[in-house]
């Protein structure tokens, strides 16, 4: 073998369409009761891009825990959303009032 080390990369599963692979700290997680049944809000920190860098914070919703708090989760999320939108306050100068469009960003663990 030689002196330098071979990197080695992790094993990803196969993604489909509108699916991605998080891994990362659970920092926080909560149960609440919907329409559907109940549900896990977990909240994830995923690793910092650099040293300099803060690291993504995402919520992802789940129907099983998926850990305790500081524990470490990897799983495939399915990323689902849907359109907002909003009027902004009249403009001072002019009166105009402008339609902002967004999307609200929801992510659901795919649970096998």
């Amino acid at each position: 073998m030689s002196a330098v080390a071979e990197k080695v990369s992790p094993i990803l599963p196969k993604l489909l369409p509108a699916q991605s692979f998080l891994s990362g700290l659970i920092a926080g997680r909560r149960r609440v009761n919907g329409q559907s049944g109940s549900l896990w809000l977990t909240v994830v920190k995923l690793p910092a891009s650099d040293e300099f860098s803060h690291p993504a914070t995402v919520e992802v919703r789940s129907h099983n825990p998926l850990g305790e708090i500081n524990d470490r989760w990897s799983g495939v999320v399915s990323v689902t959303g849907y359109p907002r939108s909003y009027n902004t306050k009249p403009d001072p100068e002019t009166g105009e009032i402008k339609s902002v469009k967004s999307a609200q960003v929801s992510l659901e663990v795919v649970e096998a």
